[in-house]
């Protein structure tokens, strides 16, 4: 078994276990949408923790590791949208033989963070704006590089496909906009605390009643 638990809920396919073991085995996917880790190190807070980070007294995240050997396992005309940190979009881009880049830009910037972020995309719509800008202040996150909802739906919303997944779940940002867009979802994530809070979202995406509005 290459996972140590799946979950299913509603549309949406969960595996516990690391992406690098799980990808090889799953059926062709049609699309990624994915915020995997930056490699930075660190996790700036906005909104009223401006210029702090809320690291639980860590200097360091453990799993914060730029690393593009995943892409191997996507085929080369399924559709990718990457987030990333705006110095190491080259590389990222590079990886995935990209064609595009959306961008996310923050209304209130960290003073420890940059004001944008990269999404670097291959075979995404990019048609105009290529840009989306959103409040990125801590509203009850429930990982420290967790992205809002809305940057999520708009980078989804280019994506033709109706089966996305992401190998970086994280708390399942990008499942809980799959659940409320009416698109399939697998997630993976490799932490079994942010897998579980993963869960918990994805389960309250279905039972709201704004679902597929």
């Amino acid at each position: 078994m290459t996972y140590k638990r799946k979950e299913t809920i509603g549309d949406c396919t969960l595996y516990l276990g690391d992406c690098l073991d799980i990808l090889p085995t799953l059926d062709r996917v049609d699309a990624v949408v994915t915020d995997p880790p930056y490699g930075t190190g660190c996790a700036p807070r906005g909104g009223e923790k401006a210029g702090t980070l809320d690291l639980g007294g860590t200097p360091t995240l453990s799993w914060d590791t730029l690393n593009t050997d995943w892409m191997r396992f996507i085929p080369c005309d399924v559709a990718l949208a990457v987030f990333c940190h705006p110095a190491t979009a080259p590389v990222i881009g590079a990886a995935m033989v990209s064609d595009g880049m959306l961008l996310y830009v923050k209304s209130n910037p960290s003073p420890l963070g940059t004001s944008v972020e990269a999404c670097v995309t291959r075979g995404v719509n990019r048609k105009s704006p290529q840009h989306i800008e959103a409040y990125n202040a801590f509203n009850g996150q429930k990982h420290p590089t967790q992205k809002p909802l809305k940057v999520m739906e708009f980078v989804i919303r280019r994506v033709t496909a109706h089966t996305i997944i992401d190998p970086f779940m994280g708390s399942g940002t990008t499942g809980v906009a799959c659940a409320k867009m009416g698109r399939s979802f697998i997630g993976i994530e490799l932490d079994p605390d942010y897998f579980d809070i993963a869960c918990q979202r994805i389960d309250d995406a279905y039972r709201q009643g704004d679902m597929f509005a």
